[in-house]
């Protein structure tokens, strides 16, 4: 009996190892995710960035991820998917700086996504040129929002790496 109950601690010490494991493995996951889908993003490879994002995002919904998940929406153009992930950060982000690059840039996650959500209902609900003066819209359009056509979809990963080469062929 007393090396049953022995055994039976041991098997449960030995799952609740196993199962810790493996949510740091998860962990570990999410961030190179995340990491790959930032570099993605500064190669201009939009649309692979945001898949990679997604699946960091899904592995481990932080503040942080669900912003850049939004920020990869944006520039492929799919503004309403944008839209819920900023209205998430606005909600949970106050307070979460986020920090980018080398020279240490820092910003509230909440107040800059309440910042993009008034950019993209701008952009939706009548953004215009007027007087012959080009806009802010049409002057620094991000080709990517633009290759792949209107519209809230999801595409796999080939389809991604495809409409990042089309915006690529589309800037030269």
């Amino acid at each position: 009996m007393r090396n049953g109950k022995a055994f039976l601690i041991s098997a449960i010490a030995g799952a609740l190892t196993l199962g810790a494991a493996g949510a740091a493995f998860a962990a570990s996951d999410a961030r190179e995710d995340a990491d790959k889908a930032l570099f993605e993003i500064a190669r201009g490879n939009n649309w692979l960035a945001t898949n990679l994002q997604k699946r960091a995002t899904a592995a481990e919904p932080t503040v942080e991820n669900r912003f850049n998940l939004a920020t990869g929406y944006q520039l492929t153009g799919r503004l309403n998917s944008a839209k819920t992930y900023y209205q998430s950060v606005a909600r949970d982000g106050q307070g979460v700086t986020i920090t980018r690059g080398w020279r240490a840039d820092s910003f509230d996650a909440g107040l800059e996504a309440a910042d993009r959500l008034l950019y993209i209902d701008w952009l939706q609900n009548g953004a215009t040129r007027s007087g012959g003066a080009v806009d802010a819209t049409q002057a620094a359009t991000n080709v990517s929002a633009t290759v792949g056509g209107p519209g809230e979809y999801e595409v796999t990963d080939d389809q991604a790496r495809a409409l990042d080469r089309q915006a690529r062929a589309v800037v030269r």
